[in-house]
This record gives structure tokens, sequence and C-alpha cells, in this order.
């Protein structure tokens, strides 16, 4: 049984080989697919013939059996099992045909009994036997056994729509969404494994690009009673930047499973910038007086991974090996204080007797 079943349209003159029709009938079903016959319509008219095709149109295969007899003519003198091998052919419907291989051994009761009718018969069967799956029977038994081997050849060689159950259909659509499922999966994963070329990134700033830091006080850092830092804001480069935070940032490593991972210590590192920056651009002692935000830290983080300076997370060491030569090669290039700026506020030092003024006007919020 297969799968899918098919139409099996079955042609041929009536009265003389309902038997032989009976036989294939049969054949077809024990292979599990639909037989279409016009038992229930004998009667041969134009408008019947209009229908005729309609169901033809519908099947998968069609079936011819020509014995001993043309059949009745049309007003245009073709047989209407003809036309009916002719309408098959036109749609491009396989056809199996089925000749008797003894046309005169076939008694003369099913048998054409005039030479217009006998002429008729061997122009038909010569046109059918050309370029044509074309099997020959003598008995129902032999038709029985050539319809079933024709009819597997065309299954296997031309593969029709055919038909299947409601049920199976829906699990093959099933089947089918999962499938581009699949598909969709495997491109986003081909997307994802080739994101450096297939996203395009905007670029980071350049080495030289103006970056403004904004300067926080870091309250009580030094003790009770301790002065603390101003709000301000600096403007300066994110190269200037480096050998302060090269410098400045807290960083340690980690054993974890025989593995060795840096970390960055965040509140201690967001102290020591901040504090280093201030002591650039005031005449101050700014030791632990000033901080920069966590954001603040955590872009300038990103941006040195980005631009080489430092490694990704999870390496063992925070600097790559160029960054202690390029943070030495600015330091010396720079002098400081012209690389940095202060744009808002100023650096000074506030003590606690003004903690209440001094610190709601200056906390930039």
């Amino acid at each position: 049984m297969h799968d899918k079943r098919y139409s099996v349209f079955i042609s041929s003159t009536f009265e003389d080989l309902k038997a032989e029709r009976l036989a294939v009938q049969d054949v077809v079903i024990s292979a599990g697919d639909f037989p279409v016959q016009m038992e229930s319509f004998p009667a041969a008219d134009e408008n019947q013939f209009e229908f005729i095709k309609a169901l033809i149109d519908k099947c998968d295969y069609y079936v011819l059996i020509v014995a001993g007899r043309y059949g009745t003519p049309a007003d245009d003198g073709m047989s209407y099992t003809e036309k009916e091998y002719r309408y098959a052919k036109s749609k491009g419907i396989p056809v199996l045909a089925m000749l008797h291989g003894e046309r005169g051994s076939i008694p003369v009761n099913k048998s054409e009994d005039t030479a217009d009718g006998k002429n008729r018969l061997a122009a038909f069967v010569s046109e059918v036997e050309t370029n044509r799956i074309r099997k020959t029977w003598k008995t129902a038994d032999e038709l029985k056994l050539a319809v079933r081997e024709a009819l597997d050849h065309s299954k296997a060689t031309k593969p029709a729509v055919g038909w299947v159950r409601g049920d199976a259909i829906a699990s093959r659509e099933a089947l089918e969404e999962l499938n581009e499922v699949r598909k969709e999966n495997a491109k986003f994963r081909d997307a994802i494994g080739s994101l450096e070329i297939e996203l395009a990134l905007p670029p980071i700033p350049a080495a030289e690009d103006p970056i403004t830091i904004d300067l926080l006080p870091n309250i009580g850092a030094r003790g009770h009673g301790s002065p603390y830092g101003s709000a301000a804001s600096v403007l300066t480069t994110w190269i200037a930047t480096f050998p302060i935070f090269f410098n400045n940032l807290q960083w340690r490593t980690s054993d974890w499973n025989g593995e060795y991972t840096y970390y960055i210590e965040g509140d201690e590192s967001c102290v020591e910038i901040g504090s280093a920056i201030a002591g650039v651009v005031g005449s101050i002692d700014t030791s632990k007086a000033f901080k920069i935000s966590k954001s603040t830290l955590d872009r300038l983080v990103s941006y040195y991974i980005e631009a080489g300076l430092m490694n990704a997370l999870g390496a063992e060491q925070a600097f790559t090996e160029a960054a202690q030569r390029v943070a030495r090669r600015y330091s010396i290039a720079d002098g400081g204080l012209s690389a940095f700026k202060v744009t808002r506020g100023e650096i000074k030092l506030n003590f606690p007797t003004t903690l209440g003024k001094d610190f709601d006007d200056e906390i930039p919020f």
C-alpha cells in the first residue's frame, strides 16, 4: 500500500469488455488506488463526454483497454473511447495501453463486423502503439497482471499528484513547517557565526576624538571629617585618558578550576581613575576625593577593548602587550594638563562643615 492513493480512469468499449473492466477495477483497488469508470453512463452523448473530461482531469493515470471493437462513433466519426484517449493524452496524463494480443481469436459477437469498423480499430491500435506504455493480454488474468505491472512502473517513473488522507496532510504540513523553522534557525546560526561580516557595526571613535568625563565627589573616603572633591566635567580625548586609565585601573587575577582570568574591582577603579584625572588639572591633593561613575568606567573599558589595548573579560591579563608601551609613549608626548580641560564646575576640595550646601549644589542630577 502506498502513502499516496491515485485515481485511475478505466477506458474501453463497454458491452464486450464488462468482465475485463471488472478485473482491472479489482487490480486498481488491490493496489490501494481509486478506479474511475463510466459503468453508470453506458449511453454516449456530447453532454456525457463533457462530464467524462471533467473526471479525466482529476485522474492521475489512464488505463486504456482495447480488444475487438472500436466503439460507437460520435458525429465526428471518432469513437468515444478514442476521444477519451486523445483527451487524456492532451492533458499529459500517463496512458497505460492494454492491447489484446490476438484480436483474430476474439469471438465474432465481440468484434467489429464491418470493414470500416475494422479499419478504424486498426488505425486506433496503430496510434496507441506509438511511443506509449503498452502491454498485450489474452485472458482476464493476463490483463490483471499487465495492468498491475504497468501501474507500478508508472508510479515509479511518472509520479503523479495523488491523494492522501486528511490526517496525513496535517502531519505532513506540520513536518514541513518544522523543516522551515529548522532552515531559518540554520540561517540565524550562520549569521551569528559570521557576525563580524554580516552585521555592519558602527565604527569606534578615533583615538583623538574628544570625550567628556564627569567627576563626582567621593564623600567620606578619607575617613570621618575628611575633605571630598567637587563635581566637575573634564574634556579630554580617548588616547590622552588611556595612560591614567592604565595606571589606575584596579584589576586582579582569579584562579577558578585551574583557569586564570582577570576581573575588575569596579568601585576602587572608579575612585582611583576619577581622582587621578582630577589631579591632572588640579593643584591639590585629589587622592580618593573624586570618582567617576560605573557607566563611565564601563564605557572606557569597552572602548579600550575594541581599540585592542585591553583583553576581553575572560582573558588572563587585563591589558594587551602593546598597552604598556602605548601608555608610556602618550605620557611622554603630552605633559598632561594641555590634554584636559574643565568645562563645568571646578576642581576643589569641600570640607564636612559645608557638606549640606555644597553637596546639594554640586552633584549633577
